[in-house]
């Protein structure tokens, strides 16, 4: 029996070899070969469902997760992992469950505890995010990761003093760590003498560092020498940033050209006058869309502002009841699957919806979803939310596209870290928003950025009527709102209204000749 435990130790330990350098699909046809082997190999199911959660294999891994729970309860870095999966898929109310229940069997269990605060501020619930991060680094204060988590939940809310430590903290831990570099240089003010300027400027020098790492700081350093009009070098950073960002991502500007034309042939063919009567007159939700970086967290800030309204931020829910239903192969067949004729279907999608947001305990009589990718399904909504608010954010596209390449995105922004594919994904997002403006007229309500900088009460009290919403004098003020941020954009709506960033792109009109030239064409 010994030699059989060394020898599944052994294996173990090969495919746990596998499953670090990432090859996912070789440790487990191993790991699931050993579990036939010994079926009481406890900690093989935990392995077998990293492996399958790997490869976004989430049903099966839950299966083995699951399984290696029923053999031993206290498992608790399997219910962690199971927990993770769950996140992973968007089941919030499963992973929450799941975290709490390994801190109830080990209350001093870091992971599940930072893990817990992450779910609390995908909740909107900053307070209690903050409350957990603390709360693990009680524990254990030598937790890089944690560290910026809690920098990063601070910096949401506007505490952007604390945040500062927290990412100084993170980087005396682990130097490397650089995604804190980067989280700090959205705080800090430059000078030409600055002592994280020059730190930044030495790590790039470093070897070791892989790809992301220096992703982070191409861009933290961007930031900087743009902030010391040092416009040359901060663009080159930002240039090297988003050149390596763009060769480690998949993207085709060809399947977003495919997408936007399906979109335009099957919604030409509706007549929406024969889905009035779906039985969803729900009127709560106001839809603040447009190409991101367009002003859509100012305008969600304003109107957050007002007493009757609650801002979610920026919403996945909308995309993931599509992938739902459109999603093959890796890619979201929308809406070549669509049967017109079926009304319930589109019935069916918004109350899905609508009780997806339950999760946020809102006492507010509308919501808004800040999603900017959102203007691609506007003909939607109007099918399944007809009674929705639609704010369309208008930029010059110049600084529109400008603002894109200066920034890093988590998710689906892959068109965003290449000058040509910018500006063509910009004229893409003008002729679809052409298409919707022609079929719904009186749907979508357009509100210029440069317009709402220069002229505020004027252009908020039109923003107001739109949504039948009263005027609330704090909409002026909407910068002292404390409710948390996760944008890019989240110093800038911590400030009254100013009009620095209109024609910012005119510090770097040289560098800009690639996007112009398409933008102009």
């Amino acid at each position: 029996m010994d030699d059989l435990k060394l020898k599944a130790e052994k294996e173990a330990q090969i495919i746990i070899n596998y499953f670090q350098t990432g090859d996912y699909i070789s440790a487990e046809a191993k790991a699931k070969k050993l579990i036939k082997k010994l079926p009481d190999y406890v900690a093989m199911y935990n392995v077998l469902g990293l492996c399958l959660q790997s490869q976004r294999k989430f049903s099966e891994a839950i299966k083995y997760y699951t399984d290696a729970i029923k053999m031993n309860p206290d498992f608790i870095v399997a219910i962690n992992n199971l927990g993770n999966t769950y996140h992973i898929m968007g089941d919030l109310k499963k992973a929450q469950s799941c975290f709490e229940k390994a801190i109830r069997i080990n209350s001093k269990f870091t992971h599940a505890i930072c893990n817990l605060g992450n779910i609390k501020k995908e909740l909107n619930d900053f307070g209690e995010a903050i409350k957990q991060y603390k709360l693990a680094l009680s524990i254990d204060n030598k937790l890089a990761v944690v560290h910026n988590n809690l920098g990063m939940a601070l910096q949401s809310i506007g505490n952007f003093e604390e945040s500062k430590q927290h990412f100084e903290s993170a980087l005396k831990i682990n130097p490397k760590f650089t995604r804190a570099d980067r989280s700090l240089s959205m705080s800090l003010k430059y000078d030409v003498d600055s002592a994280h300027l020059k730190s930044m400027e030495k790590k790039l020098q470093d070897n070791s560092l892989n790809s992301f790492q220096k992703i982070e700081l191409y861009f933290g350093l961007g930031k900087a020498y743009e902030e010391i009009k040092h416009y040359k070098k901060s663009f080159e950073h930002f240039k090297i940033g988003n050149k390596i960002k763009r060769e480690n991502i998949k993207y085709k500007i060809k399947d977003d050209i495919i997408l936007f034309q399906n979109i335009k042939n099957y919604f030409s063919k509706i007549k929406f006058n024969n889905f009035k009567n779906l039985n969803n007159s729900n009127n709560k939700m106001i839809f603040i869309l447009g190409m991101p970086r367009s002003g859509t967290t100012l305008v969600e800030q304003i109107i957050a502002n007002h007493k009757e309204v609650y801002g979610a931020g920026e919403l996945k829910d909308l995309t993931e009841v599509i992938k739902e239903n459109f999603f093959s192969n890796s890619k979201i067949k929308f809406p070549e699957k669509f049967d017109i004729k079926n009304k319930n279907f589109f019935a069916s999608m918004g109350k899905k919806y609508l009780e997806n947001l339950n999760r946020f305990n809102i006492n507010k009589d509308y919501i808004t979803d800040k999603a900017p990718l959102n203007f691609r399904w506007i003909g939607l909504i109007k099918l399944i939310l007809p009674e929705s608010k639609i704010i369309h954010c208008m930029r010059d596209p110049k600084d529109n596209c400008l603002s894109l390449f200066k920034n890093v995105f988590e998710g689906q922004l892959n068109f965003s870290y290449s000058l040509e594919e910018i500006g063509k994904f910009h004229k893409l997002y003008q002729n679809l928003m052409d298409f919707w403006q022609k079929l719904l007229p009186d749907f979508i309500y357009n509100i210029s950025y440069e317009k709402l900088v220069s002229n505020q009460e004027e252009e908020t009290r039109k923003l107001l009527d739109f949504c039948n919403l009263n005027w609330d004098e704090k909409c002026l003020s909407f910068y002292k709102n404390k409710r948390g941020i996760i944008t890019a954009s989240f110093a800038q709506a911590r400030k009254p209204i100013y009009k620095n960033s209109v024609k910012s792109w005119k510090n770097y009109e040289n560098e800009l000749f690639p996007l112009f030239k398409i933008l102009d064409n």
